[in-house]
C-alpha cells in the first residue's frame, strides 16, 4: 500500500503543481492584455495628439515636420484619387449638397433630396507609365509651371 500512496501523493503534489502553474500562466496572460489595452490607449493618444497638431499648424509647418506633413498631404490626395476611382467603378458620384453618394441615373438625391445634375464623364485614355517617366513628366511639368509669370 506504501507505494501506492507514494503515488498518490505525487500525482496529488504534481497535480498541484500544475494546477498553480495554470493560475500563474493565466494571470500573466490577463496583466499582459491589460498591459496591451493600456498601451493601445497610449498609441490613440499619441495619434489624436499628432493630428491634432497637424490639423492645427496645417500653415506654419517647422522644417522638423515639414517630411511627415508632405507625406499626410500626398496619401490624403491619393486616398481622394484612389475613392473617386472606386465611385467611377461602382457609377456613383457625390452629391454637392450633403457628399451622399448618389448612382449616376438618379435625379434627386436620396439622402437630402436636393435635384441633381450628373456630373459630365471626361474620357481619360489609358496609360500604361512606369514610374520613372511619370516622375520626369511631373518634375517637367512642375519646372513649366514655374517659369511661367505670374498675374499679379
Amino acid at each position: 500500500m506504501d507505494f501506492f500512496d507514494k503515488i498518490k501523493g505525487t500525482v496529488t503534489d504534481t497535480s498541484k503543481i500544475v494546477a498553480q502553474k495554470a493560475k500563474d500562466k493565466t494571470e500573466v496572460i490577463k496583466l499582459k492584455h491589460q498591459i496591451s489595452t493600456e498601451e493601445e490607449k497610449i498609441k490613440e493618444a499619441y495619434l489624436a495628439i499628432g493630428k491634432r497638431y497637424f490639423e492645427e499648424n496645417i500653415g506654419e509647418v517647422s522644417d522638423a515636420y515639414i517630411n511627415d506633413f508632405t507625406i499626410i498631404n500626398e496619401a490624403k490626395a491619393r486616398i481622394c484619387e484612389l475613392q473617386e476611382q472606386i465611385k467611377t467603378i461602382k457609377g456613383v458620384f457625390s452629391c454637392p449638397n450633403c457628399g451622399a453618394e448618389v448612382t449616376s441615373d438618379s435625379s434627386f438625391c436620396s439622402s437630402c433630396g436636393a435635384k441633381i445634375d450628373p456630373p459630365v464623364q471626361k474620357e481619360e485614355p489609358i496609360v500604361d507609365v512606369d514610374t520613372e517617366s511619370a516622375e520626369s513628366t511631373k518634375e517637367a511639368s512642375e519646372a513649366a509651371e514655374s517659369e511661367e509669370p505670374s498675374e499679379d
